[in-house]
């Protein structure tokens, strides 16, 4: 589906009656060698048309398959990861753009472009079919890229485009997740029970790969591609759960609290803690609820059916 690359002079603002577009980028997506792309997130919105090949995408949950004339969108701020085929390396259209109210006053919200194009943000994540003609408008755009004298109507087909999206209020056939194996179900289930058992000791992954009967580096590579997050991300996300339980729910020290929650040092758990919560344990205990300092038990096992080791 070779179009070419579309002339730089495109890319930049456009005012549209009230709102002004920012176009980004309008790029032909080719194999590049890549196999994964990790979570992530962007301040634009996104969206990704597949010509050819096949690649995969998630948005904090199973990835799934997406083929020819199928698509998805990003809205700004919103997580989400890839995989790569190479056995069908895929070719596809990636469009990026933003979106800000432009200058006006005594504007109507009937039809409004910019609420049109802001409400994108609350599109349904998903992987779709295109029911809707997008594919075409996408080729038509290259083409007049290509041949019209002046780019101001290349710009206004690139917005007609995403008006065509916003304009698709509950989008159709939307792609069924990729299935996960039930011995992948199973495999997952085991590092589950590892990680929750092992929370109060010092995590060693190697351990846990001898008994799985795995290497360390399949055992990393699988979770991360079955999950999006690493096994050591995951174990502190437990950690941070035991240790806000233990915050709102007893009166321990942080260093006893670190301890049992499998920190070990104080002041290792309380950069990881302000790190993930934007404030240290000590700060977000003085801010519980009168109520719930009141109900706090005297120690560490008081919080929890789980005691020290």
């Amino acid at each position: 589906m070779a179009r070419g690359p579309l002339p730089d002079q495109l890319y930049g603002t456009v005012r549209v009656n009230d709102a002004v577009i920012e176009i980004i980028e309008v790029l032909e997506e080719q194999p590049w060698g890549a196999r994964s792309c990790p979570p992530h997130t962007h301040a634009w919105f996104e969206c990704n048309y597949i010509y050819e090949g096949s690649m995969k995408t998630g948005f904090g949950g199973p990835l799934m398959n997406v083929g020819p004339g199928e698509f998805f969108l990003v809205p700004a701020g919103a997580e989400h990861r890839h995989e790569y085929e190479p056995q069908s390396p895929h070719r596809g259209v990636c469009m990026r753009w933003t979106v800000a109210p432009a200058d006006t006053s005594g504007g109507s919200e009937a039809g409004s472009v910019y609420a049109a194009l802001e409400g994108l943000r609350q599109w349904q994540l998903g992987c779709y079919a295109d029911r809707y003609g997008l594919g075409e408008r996408i080729l038509r755009l290259f083409e007049e890229a290509r041949e019209a004298d002046s780019l101001a109507s290349v710009q206004l087909t690139f917005v007609q485009i995403l008006l065509a999206i916003a304009a698709v209020r509950h989008p159709e056939g939307r792609i069924t997740p990729a299935a996960v194996d039930q011995s992948d179900t199973a495999f997952l289930r085991k590092i589950e029970v590892y990680l929750n058992d092992e929370r109060a000791e010092k995590m060693n992954v190697r351990r846990l790969a001898d008994a799985l009967h795995v290497s360390y580096n399949h055992l990393a590579r699988k979770y991360k591609r079955l999950t999006g997050k690493t096994i050591v991300g995951r174990l502190t996300e437990i950690r941070l759960s035991r240790a806000l339980d233990l915050l709102r729910r007893t009166d321990a020290s942080i260093g006893a609290i670190a301890e049992v929650s499998g920190f070990g040092a104080a002041h290792y758990f309380s950069r990881v803690f302000k790190d993930a919560y934007g404030v240290s344990p000590k700060t977000y205990r003085q801010a519980l609820p009168a109520d719930a300092k009141a109900e706090r038990g005297t120690g560490v096992a008081s919080g929890s059916d789980h005691s020290a080791r």
